[in-house]
Formats: C-alpha cells, sequence, structure tokens
C-alpha cells in the first residue's frame, strides 16, 4: 500500500510531463546521462513519456522536503 504523498508526487511527475510537447520531451530526453535512463531508439512517443515520468518522479522525490 502506498503513502499518500508519494501517490501525489507520481501524479505531479504524470501532470508534468504530460503537459509537455512531443519536441519538448525529445529534448529533455536528449540531455539524460545513459547512467539514469537508456531510450531505446525505435521507442514511439508513449515510451519515451514513461521513461520522463520515472525521471521526474525521481527528481521529485530527492527534492528535499520542508523539514530537511
Amino acid at each position: 500500500m502506498s503513502h499518500f504523498s508519494i501517490d501525489i508526487i507520481a501524479d505531479q511527475a504524470i501532470d508534468t510531463v504530460c503537459d509537455m510537447t512531443d519536441l519538448q520531451i525529445n529534448d529533455m530526453l536528449k540531455d539524460v546521462p545513459a547512467s539514469i535512463a537508456t531510450v531505446p531508439g525505435d521507442a514511439d512517443m508513449d515510451k519515451k513519456r514513461d521513461i520522463l515520468i520515472d525521471i521526474v518522479f525521481q527528481r521529485l522525490l530527492e527534492r528535499p522536503g520542508p523539514h530537511g
């Protein structure tokens, strides 16, 4: 069972990526190091969006909270 705060962060990541254009997604993924994510050459935009959602979610989780 997940915690409600993690669900909110997941929703934020999904909303952030869904509001992006295809060009913005391609630009964001172009700058991602291979150690963070590898985008297959034959990936369609849905797969690219999924990869970027995972990256944004991880970055949001790493963001410090109000108490440190």
